[in-house]
């Protein structure tokens, strides 16, 4: 497998990719990571506290649906 990681940030993120993958490839994976985390923050941001659907479930993985508090709005 092949690691890259950025010392320093505080999350310590990174990413692991299987194979032997380029300098190249992985500092590409990385970026794309980023253009795709600021798209969803910025989205997070924009949003009203009414946008977001907040549901009680029961259970992380295999999730079931208690109740509704908020719908939210499609976007």
């Amino acid at each position: 497998m092949t690691r890259i990681l950025l010392p320093g940030l505080p999350s310590g993120e990174g990413y692991l990719d299987w194979d032997e993958r380029s300098i190249e490839d992985m500092v590409s994976i990385m970026r794309r990571r980023a253009a795709h985390y600021r798209m969803v923050a910025d989205a997070i941001d924009r949003a009203a506290d009414e946008d977001f659907k907040i549901d009680i479930v029961r259970g992380s993985i295999v999730q079931h649906h208690i109740r509704n508090l908020q719908p939210g709005r499609d976007a």
